[in-house]
């Protein structure tokens, strides 16, 4: 049992732990399982899949999960409940995996928050998967690191299967950066909702001054050659030639990022609006600028997953074997 407890991805979150806590804990108590004989049924993605990475989460198209909450509920109800209606259909091909992109957008996670280098490497699983349809982003993120963003932003658009992104509550810069390159994006609320926020900047704090009134005074010494080590420091004055060089590294990743929001947008964003200019904007006005295609909750987005999938659509690419699985079963 303490294993079970453990081992999961549930585990991590002290939110998710607490609620499949109190229910295995009250099925004991009733002298039952910890888990039914269908739960305790190997999954195929367990706590961490052959490559070491996170397991992704799986719902199906009909999971009734309400007005956009998080996953935690879901979770619960998976991992630790009763099957009924407000479970897995469990219908052969019905299957969406669902990837949280929540908080800081970090290259190799942190804070009970996966990776991009873990979410790659769970959508890249998905895709394999025969049993999964189609996948989901729950995004409620402020962005985060450059590092890592692309290549995730990369492996959504070249999904061999549909992604839609979800926006519960706020996709910023990193993180729509990420939702841009899905096939559709749903915000949470027209007024509650936030999306945008394109663009990339560096913070530079000078605290020579705060390090003189404590006493400090600081001096860097480099190596003979190395006269270009760490110059952008929080103890030295930004020279001219280094905030020259920092502008330009700002410069081009930020055109980065726009050719990707245009491709992964193309056709939708409005000419109306210059939404590059780091702007955030609340759903209402997301929808209206063409930065999300609609509002709405998780469960319509993993509905229009499903559907996708059903169609055979995706992110402009064939679609997969299992779209034709969808189909043969009339779903």
């Amino acid at each position: 049992m303490y294993d079970l407890l453990t081992s999961s991805c549930w585990a991590l979150e002290a939110k998710y732990f607490s609620l499949a806590k109190e229910r295995i804990l009250g099925r004991l108590g009733k002298g039952l399982p910890a888990l039914s004989a269908d739960e305790s049924r190997p999954r195929r993605y367990p706590h961490r899949d052959a490559e070491g990475y996170p397991a992704v989460w799986q719902a199906s198209a009909d999971v009734v999960v309400g007005s956009g909450p998080g996953l935690a509920t879901s979770m619960a109800q998976v991992l630790a409940g009763p099957r009924g209606s407000a479970g897995s259909a469990n219908t052969s091909g019905s299957k969406v995996a669902i990837l949280p992109i929540q908080g800081t957008v970090q290259k190799r996670g942190g804070y009970c928050s996966l990776g991009t280098k873990d979410l790659v490497a769970s959508l890249n699983a998905a895709n394999r998967d025969p049993e999964i349809a189609a996948i989901v982003l729950d995004i409620d993120s402020p962005g985060g690191q450059v590092d890592g963003t692309e290549e995730l932003a990369q492996a959504i658009a070249q999904s061999q299967k549909p992604v839609v992104a979800y926006i519960d509550g706020l996709g910023a810069s990193a993180a729509y950066w990420i939702a841009s390159q899905a096939s559709s994006i749903f915000i949470n609320s027209a007024s509650t909702g936030y999306a945008g926020s394109l663009g990339v900047l560096c913070m530079s704090i000078n605290q020579t001054t705060f390090l003189e009134k404590q006493g400090y005074k600081v001096e860097i010494l480099r190596s003979t050659r190395a006269v270009d080590k760490a110059r952008l420091n929080p103890v030295e004055p930004l020279s001219d030639a280094v905030r020259a060089v920092v502008q330009a590294d700002l410069d081009q990743i930020g055109e980065t990022f726009i050719a990707a929001v245009e491709k992964g947008r193309a056709g939708k964003l409005s000419t109306k609006e210059d939404v590059f200019t780091g702007k955030v904007y609340k759903g209402a006005d997301a929808l209206k600028f063409g930065l999300v295609d609609a509002l709405g909750s998780l469960q319509d987005a993993v509905n229009k997953a499903a559907s996708l999938a059903q169609s055979g659509q995706g992110s402009g690419k064939l679609a997969s074997s299992f779209t034709q699985i969808l189909q043969t079963n009339g779903i």
